[in-house]
């Protein structure tokens, strides 16, 4: 859509991973302004830095061509002088081979920012093709500074990333179709515009909110509960709410049997888990022990297959 001298481009913003849905207005071959686009699924909202983004692109101290050193580290005045941009992917490509050449390509690592919080979110897939074209699996990402370790512990613990992690194997929160939210750490009014404004969307239906987090921010105000821990004691939190599940059974025992180690057995002098070579020398050391709640007998289990000697169904989760 136009008008005289400008015209309105419908796209996203690629600043974060939200990428929400906007409209940016360009006037006589200006970018000049940035507004959420209603229609879009993501844009009922901007944050502060997407509306800012034409200052970002016409920022006097914006980079927009490669720089070159010309004194050593450490000096006062690195000596910055401009390059083509032909001359800086030649020089780096030059430096890439000479590493592979004198050490190999994995002794060379690419890093990357948090694709959660900055625009390269969407450079990110090409990088990794850069890599594996050159042949280094060496990554470094800022990952331990935004939510992604969330996302990878629990991929690791029970197969799937905690939600909206992206390509950390998580998907999306279905707030739409929630009766129970937990906000646990996170304030989508500053960090996830999207996640916001659907709360506040499913909350006029009806759903119940919970907001754990020790300052009274974002939707914590719109919360039925809001849980204050001390800064550093979610970790007890947490494990309180675990003891509370499985003391009432409110978890699913045909999962935790067949996907957690919930009915390996635990010795109560040392608190270590229980293995085959403990219960008889001719015993496999690297076994594992379970109760068989049919036989009322204890039975292997081998790490190596990930299999017990009976069918899962019959493991006994609790007793001693």
């Amino acid at each position: 859509m136009s008008t005289a001298g400008a015209s309105k481009v419908p796209g996203f913003c690629g600043l974060c991973i939200a990428r929400c849905g906007c409209i940016a207005t360009v006037e006589n071959g200006r970018f000049t302004r940035l507004d959420p686009d209603p229609t879009h699924p993501t844009g009922q909202a901007l944050c502060a830095k997407g509306r800012a983004a034409p200052e970002l692109v016409y920022s006097k101290e914006r980079l927009t061509r490669p720089l070159r050193r010309t004194r050593p580290k450490g000096e006062a005045d690195p000596g910055w002088v401009e390059i083509s941009w032909d001359e800086a992917l030649d020089t780096t490509a030059a430096a890439m081979r000479r590493l592979a050449a004198a050490h190999g390509p994995q002794s060379v690592a690419f890093s990357q920012s948090s694709p959660s919080t900055t625009a390269i979110a969407d450079t990110a897939p090409f990088v990794r093709r850069l890599m594996n074209a050159f042949g280094t699996p060496n990554l470094v990402w800022a990952l331990d500074m935004c939510g992604w370790g969330r996302g990878f512990a629990t991929r690791y613990a029970f197969g799937v990333a905690s939600v909206a992690t992206g390509s950390g194997g998580g998907a999306m929160a279905d707030i739409a179709n929630s009766g129970c939210l937990i906000l646990w750490g996170y304030n989508p009014s500053y960090t996830r515009l999207t996640h916001a404004t659907a709360t506040i969307e499913a909350l006029k239906r009806g759903m119940k909110l919970i907001v754990i987090d020790p300052r009274h921010v974002g939707l914590a105000g719109k919360a039925d509960l809001w849980l204050r821990p001390r800064p550093g004691t979610d970790g007890a939190l947490a494990l309180g709410l675990a003891h509370l599940m499985i003391t009432r059974g409110w978890y699913d025992s045909d999962f935790v049997r067949e996907w957690t180690n919930a009915p390996h057995l635990v010795r109560s002098d040392t608190g270590r888990l229980l293995r085959a070579v403990d219960l008889a020398e001719s015993g496999d050391a690297g076994h594992l022990v379970a109760w068989d709640a049919t036989t009322r007998c204890p039975v292997a289990y081998d790490p190596a297959t990930g299999r017990y000697g009976v069918p899962a169904g019959r493991l006994a989760l609790h007793g001693e």
